[in-house]
């Protein structure tokens, strides 16, 4: 993978948060931009249970005279104070994502206004809009959210799915971008991932209560893990946002919805972000109810955008069903519940275990090796 310059390196320390440091990342992407006064609203820090894997500093700003260029007073900060908590190579993908992909998508996703990633040090930085002044939610699977909100939070993944779908990108200037068995995030899961998963369910009585009626061991869903994640890796691949648990969207007023934090983005099948988003979003009871004609939702809009070879319904299901083993074992069994806190960490696991029980997911992806 090729990095690009780091930009602006922006401070472990808020004291160190200076006009000059702001006005340097901003005039990057907004030349002329002169910051006078830097106000700190709020400050949440990860592993407060509602930041993950960054902390989110929202910021007043005060520019020089004539220099604003229609910049909003209001910024969000996303960084790592002291030092970071989460391989680098999440903090790269998501700068990139901002610095290289934002500005060409038609989806419903922060505006970034400065980006920075140090390859030396792991920091990073990225001012986005405060999705607040829009009124916006951040729900969790603790939230009711509603079968239309879903509906248009899919839309936007029928919209990136689409742009992206089978590009030639991918043996271009997208070709840095991660797999579902290469670069990125592989690497770590390949050499350590089972391994914290094992502690992780080791140490909390909780999980492995919830997991305990799928009746495998944490090596046994590993494995067949893998047997989906190879298969996600074949073509047709399109741009993954990689980790769309509701956690990772926000609601607006109206019914709309959109996406936030693209760490995990990466190259692979449509299937992979769909299941994952429904899964999580519903209930476990409206998700069976629901989860046909939204799916079959979803690829309409793919057919509308131009797809071609947009699966049928028959076959997206059987996808579909293989698809839910990644939410519970990478997605919430490996994360330590002092992330989200243990409440909205065991509402993740109940969901993505009744998916994998009434989905049978098991027999799919096991089928899926009988075919080879």
């Amino acid at each position: 993978m090729t990095t690009p310059a780091p930009g602006t390196v922006f401070p472990s320390d808020l004291h160190d948060l200076t006009p000059a440091v702001l006005g340097a990342a901003l005039s990057e992407w907004r030349p002329g931009v002169a910051v006078e006064r830097v106000d700190i609203v709020a400050a949440k820090r990860c592993g407060d249970g509602i930041a993950s894997t960054a902390d989110r500093v929202v910021l007043d700003l005060s520019y020089a005279p004539g220099t604003s260029a229609g910049l909003p007073r209001r910024l969000m900060l996303k960084t790592m104070l002291a030092s970071p908590h989460a391989p680098a190579a999440m903090y790269e993908n998501e700068v990139r994502f901002y610095r290289e992909l934002r500005s060409d998508l038609d989806i419903e996703t922060p505006a970034a206004f400065a980006s920075s990633f140090d390859p030396a040090t792991g920091r990073f930085g990225l001012l986005l809009e405060d999705l607040e002044a829009r009124n916006a939610r951040f729900p969790s699977a603790l939230d009711p959210v509603g079968v239309d909100e879903v509906r248009s939070i899919l839309g936007h993944l029928a919209t990136l799915h689409a742009q992206f779908w089978d590009s030639p990108r991918f043996a271009g200037d997208l070709a840095w971008l991660a797999t579902p068995t290469s670069g990125g995030m592989f690497e770590v899961f390949d050499q350590i991932g089972l391994e914290l998963i094992e502690d992780q369910v080791g140490r909390h009585p909780f999980k492995q209560e919830i997991i305990a009626p799928l009746g495998r061991s944490v090596a046994d869903m590993w494995d067949l893990l893998w047997r989906v994640q190879a298969r996600h890796g074949e073509a047709p691949t399109t741009l993954l946002h990689g980790d769309p648990h509701i956690g990772n969207t926000y609601l607006l007023p109206g019914a709309g919805g959109g996406l936030l934090d693209w760490q995990l983005m990466m190259r692979g099948r449509w299937v992979h972000d769909v299941t994952y988003l429904l899964v999580t979003s519903l209930d476990p009871e409206t998700r069976r109810i629901q989860q046909r004609d939204l799916l079959g939702g979803y690829l309409d809009r793919l057919a509308e955008a131009g797809v071609t070879g947009v699966p049928s319904e028959a076959e997206a299901f059987e996808q579909y069903r293989a698809a839910a083993l990644w939410g519970l074992v990478i997605g919430w069994l490996i994360c330590p519940p002092e992330n989200y806190g243990r409440r909205i960490t065991a509402a993740n696991i109940s969901r993505t275990v009744a998916a994998v029980e009434d989905l049978e997911t098991f027999a799919a992806i096991e089928d899926l090796g009988s075919r080879g």
